[in-house]
């Protein structure tokens, strides 16, 4: 293998190393936005629940008062019974207190329905409070593992970009460019060994797609240090050892 093959495939190390740890810290950021719109739900959540109990308080105080106005109401007709002078007066009064005593003890059962769907609300609202909390100690948890993995690969990167600089300034531009891009497409491994499946048979294979290669593309590489790439994928090619 030729000087110049042999720099680029070091150069493809470098670059692996660092999508590498790219790639964890991405990991790292998407879990942290995924838990943060997790919590942004859940929140959302809470926030819509703890207005609809708002409301239903309000109705549940209205009933309440209504029931103790209808209450006094019937307090007063019964001090009103000992007013009427007549039959008719005292069975009329009679009725109204029936009707309103009948009016109160249908909308207590209404209330304390209400209040129990309340009650039970309120405890619900309560487990998913508990559960924000949780969400937030696992997000800010997640945070604290990025910073600590940041810091953590700082060092390593820093080197390794360098590294990577120091070998870029011995590979012409247009190689490099041409690398890049491949590298862009294919997470780093812009690069592929040239394999020889049936050692037997004079036959290639593209170690990055498995297509088969040219023997006269093969034999380039053996003879001559100089980029040739797949036809099919058009990764570099190499050979590290010969067959």
């Amino acid at each position: 293998m030729g000087a110049k093959l042999q720099t680029l495939i070091e150069f493809q190390d470098l670059e692996l190393q660092i999508v590498d740890i790219r790639r964890q810290l991405a990991r790292k950021d998407s879990q942290i936005a995924s838990q943060a719109r997790k919590l942004e739900t859940l929140r959302a959540g809470i926030h819509a629940e703890r207005d609809e109990i708002r409301k239903a308080q309000v109705h549940f105080d209205e009933i309440d008062v209504d029931v103790k106005s209808r209450s006094g109401h019937v307090t007063r007709l019964r001090e009103q019974l000992n007013t009427v002078r007549t039959n008719k007066e005292y069975a009329a009064v009679l009725q109204q207190i029936n009707s309103e005593k009948a009016d109160v003890a249908r909308i207590e059962t209404r209330a304390l329905e209400m209040m129990q769907g309340l009650e039970n609300r309120k405890a619900a609202l309560a487990e998913r409070q508990k559960s924000e909390t949780a969400e937030v100690q696992r997000l800010e948890a997640l945070k604290a593992e990025s910073e600590q993995a940041r810091q953590q690969y700082s060092g390593r990167l820093a080197t390794l970009q360098k590294r990577r600089d120091a070998a870029a300034a011995q590979i012409d531009k247009e190689t490099i460019v041409h690398f890049e891009r491949l590298s862009e497409r294919y997470d780093g491994e812009a690069m592929a060994e040239l394999l020889r499946p049936n050692p037997r048979r004079d036959e290639f294979i593209c170690g990055g797609c498995n297509m088969s290669v040219q023997t006269d593309r093969a034999n380039s590489l053996r003879t001559r240090d100089e980029i040739v790439t797949c036809k099919n994928c058009g990764r570099i090619l190499f050979i590290r050892t010969e067959s």
